[in-house]
């Protein structure tokens, strides 16, 4: 019995300095955080753009018709927009997009981040009637982009950062600047390792619980216990954006069985795949290919977008290494090829230029 608490005792304390060692020794999932941003500002920018010319109907001073649920909602508002002018509506609106774009380029992330944050929450919780679980999704991975570092991979603030390592602080950048921009070197590295950590665990575990939680409750719904959820969702007009193409796939009892198991199947199980390397890849892989079907086949992209977004945390760093050695392969010949054809159309420019200004200099003489 002292033999099997010692074991116990040793194994707890293993579990204990692996997890100590996880959340402070070192940022973990780092590829995954700056591909999560780019999905998340991507689907942003498209939920903004995609309604800006309706902003006045849905947010702005002509959306008085959902004043009754505006009193009965309990969801925290920030009422910037709240009784605002049309031109007040639109610079806020506008403002965000910028931000979304900001948060998407990687460019001063964690002020874009913030002010992004703060501009869904003032859009969107204007309006209670419009939002769905996507947009839930883009406000919780907002609040945890607060933690976690997602700008050192593929943004503009890395080369920034790398640079302005070289250059001490002086009198005439402000504490605030530097803080921001290079919270690394304010705070201690077990400091900034855990928070970085502690928001990817949290942003994480929500993911799973909203795999899981999206599941359980498909299966108390008796359309899709009786498999015929689907079918009726794509009679739908609002999500019909290819008439075809739902039909393809309504009418084929086959193809709807498959989909509706394959969607449970995903969701039900996406926590416990994805303890095993080969069922993550498996999991990971159908969640991407379910997400895009809901959002080509059934109009749902923004929402669609985020959870490809959020699934990325999930991928390993060794893989987004191996994607971006890829794609780099692919478009780098592109880019070389466009370079060149670019210094070919400014070499003819100034070939022209040079005869003009000299036919133009014959005539005159």
């Amino acid at each position: 019995m002292r033999e099997l608490l010692w074991m116990a005792s040793d194994r707890f304390h293993d579990v204990k300095d692996n997890l100590e060692a996880w959340f402070l020794d070192q940022k973990n999932g780092l590829y995954g955080a700056a591909a999560c941003r780019i999905g998340i500002g991507l689907a942003l920018l498209l939920l903004l753009a995609s309604n800006f010319s309706s902003r006045q109907l849905w947010v702005g001073p002509a959306s008085v018709w959902a004043d009754p649920v505006r009193a009965v909602s309990s969801f925290p508002e920030i009422g910037l927009v709240e009784g605002s002018s049309s031109n007040v509506v639109t610079l806020i609106y506008l403002f965000v997009m910028f931000t979304a774009f900001a948060l998407l380029i990687g460019w001063h992330t964690r002020l874009a981040v913030v002010f992004t944050l703060v501009g869904h929450i003032a859009i969107l919780g204007q309006n209670p009637t419009v939002g769905n679980q996507g947009d839930n999704l883009l406000r919780l991975a907002l609040l945890w982009f607060l933690l976690i570092d997602t700008s050192r991979h593929w943004s503009l603030d890395n080369p920034r950062r790398t640079s302005n390592a070289t250059i001490p602080v002086d009198a005439n950048i402000t504490a605030l600047k530097h803080a921001v921009n290079n919270s690394d070197e304010i705070l201690p590295p077990w400091l900034a390792n855990g928070v970085h950590n502690i928001g990817l665990a949290a942003l994480a575990a929500q993911t799973v619980i909203l795999y899981m939680g999206a599941g359980l409750s498909k299966i108390t719904e008796s359309g899709w216990r009786h498999g015929n959820a689907l079918y009726s969702t794509m009679q739908l007009p609002d999500y019909r954006p290819f008439p075809w193409l739902s039909d393809l796939f309504s009418h084929s009892q086959i193809l709807l069985a498959l989909i509706t198991y394959v969607v449970l199947f995903v969701q039900l199980f996406f926590g416990p795949l994805l303890l095993n390397k080969v069922t993550r890849a498996l999991v990971l892989g159908v969640a991407v290919i379910v997400n895009i079907f809901f959002a080509v086949v059934m109009a749902l992209p923004v929402s669609s977008l985020a959870l490809i977004a959020v699934t990325g945390l999930f991928v390993s760093t060794k893989t987004f290494q191996v994607m971006a050695e890829f794609l780099a392969s692919v478009f780098t010949p592109v880019g070389y090829w466009l370079a060149d054809r670019y210094s070919e159309l400014l070499d003819r420019f100034d070939d022209l230029r040079h005869r003009v200004f000299k036919k133009a200099s014959t005539d005159g003489s």
